[in-house]
């Protein structure tokens, strides 16, 4: 399953296909399709430990939100296509590249960590020097 979707590809990634992956690999786990060694590659180029840690946080949501619809009996087609296909496949139809709405919710990063876009506030002169 993970194969077919994702392909074998010995690409670069960017953080929102390295989590995806991750996610989509800890399905994979309970569907009785476990990627051969893929988990753990990511794991290797991942540039830290932080990183490291948010991959092994979007393996197990996947696998975890996987086994809650495994105890509803669902086959194991089912619960991929559900899990991976549908929601990651819709979020990534709306998502821009590069972008961390393509990340599910449940492993983005929480907002105080994002980036601005813009110079923070404390950078900016005072009013009163402004003319």
């Amino acid at each position: 399953m993970y194969d077919r979707y994702f392909g074998d590809e010995d690409a670069e990634y960017t953080t929102a296909d390295v989590l995806e992956r991750a996610y989509a690999l800890g399905v994979a786990s309970v569907c009785a399709d476990p990627g051969d060694g893929e988990y753990e590659r990511l794991k290797r180029k991942s540039p830290d430990t932080y990183d490291e840690t948010i991959i092994e946080l979007a393996y197990d949501e996947g696998r975890a939100r996987a086994l809650k619809l495994e105890a509803e009996e669902a086959d194991d087609d089912a619960i991929w296509e559900r899990l991976v296909e549908v929601e990651l496949g819709a979020e990534r139809a709306g998502a821009e590249e590069d972008s961390e709405d393509a990340v599910p919710e449940s492993i983005r990063a929480p907002g105080w960590m994002r980036r601005s876009k813009e110079p923070p506030d404390r950078l900016d002169l005072p009013a009163f020097l402004r003319r």
